[in-house]
């Protein structure tokens, strides 16, 4: 099978009644027909732009002693989406959870729930990064309100994650060793008048639970690389300069950080030559106020 992730649906979105699909979906497609296998939505009759943006990732894992080929994708709503990718079916629970219809756009019909994910002990998952505005100038609080998650659009809102995400187009990364999932997110509410910050999380598959977290100034818009020696490499896109972190990938302790002088918003690589080890990426940034640069950087691992 061919397994596709699918953005946000188009349009006024009073002519769009239902869940319409097969937007904001995963997709499992015959890999010789293109037949469908299997869907699963994240956003049903999405108007938040909460669209799928990053490729899903395929890797096997032991859940309660049986053997499960499984997929997971992180969504631009924060939520990581973990299933069976044979079947489709939610490794863990998915709930579909009551939200707010609440609405004066004439003729909109929201949709009456969302699936959140939980883990496997049936409590809420952990969101690749918050879904409730946190630390909003008291300035920006004055003229608007904060909004649950998934609330219809109206004036003066400040709801969370904004249009940027959440997980955007930062390809997850995976760690065999560590049997870890390793995302990268966006914390920036919209109409929040402050300065995006980045979330990378190490999630646990097994039983959804996050492991561990880094918080950091800028996007968290980049895409990882886990290596056999236990880590994990990530940039991140500010609107100063560009870090390129080295985290521990068991445990998140920062390793190693340079500042590269623009965003980093591309995913780094990891290859030998000659016996020596080295690690890639590129510096450049440059849109929605982000400082540019034009450079690939490469830094040789120690002996």
């Amino acid at each position: 099978m061919v397994y596709v992730a699918v953005g946000n649906p188009f349009g006024d979105s009073t002519k769009r009644d239902g869940m319409n699909l097969f937007s904001d979906s995963i997709i499992a497609l015959s890999l010789e027909e293109g037949n469908l296998e299997w869907y699963y939505q994240q956003v049903h009759h999405d108007v938040w732009d909460y669209d799928s943006g990053n490729q899903p990732v395929l890797f096997d894992m032991e859940v309660d002693g049986q053997d499960v080929k499984a997929l997971a994708q992180a969504s631009k709503n924060s939520w990581l989406y973990i299933l069976n990718r044979e079947t489709g079916e939610p490794v863990h629970p998915i709930i579909e959870t009551p939200v707010s219809t609440e609405t004066d756009v004439e003729g909109e019909v929201p949709y009456p729930t969302q699936p959140i994910p939980h883990k496997a002990n049936g409590e809420r998952m952990e969101p690749v990064s918050p879904v409730f505005p946190t630390d909003i100038p008291a300035q920006q609080m004055e003229a608007n309100e904060l909004v649950e998650q998934f609330t219809p659009i109206g004036p003066n809102q400040i709801f969370s994650p904004g249009y940027g995400g959440g997980a955007n187009y930062a390809p997850i990364s995976y760690g065999k060793d560590t049997g870890y999932l390793y995302i990268n997110a966006i914390d920036q509410p919209f109409n929040s008048g402050r300065d995006p910050k980045g979330y990378f999380s190490a999630y646990d598959p097994t039983t959804g639970e996050l492991i561990w977290r880094q918080i950091f100034e800028g996007y968290g818009q980049a895409g990882s690389v886990v290596t056999a020696g236990g880590i994990v490499f990530v940039g991140a896109g500010s609107n100063t300069a560009g870090y390129f972190y080295a985290y521990d990938a068991y445990t998140g302790e920062e390793l190693w950080k340079f500042n590269t002088g623009a965003g980093v918003f591309a995913s780094p690589s990891v290859y030998v030559i000659d016996g020596q080890e080295y690690v890639t990426v590129a510096s450049g940034g440059g849109s929605r106020g982000r400082r540019g640069g034009d450079l690939i950087l490469v830094f040789a691992l120690p002996d």
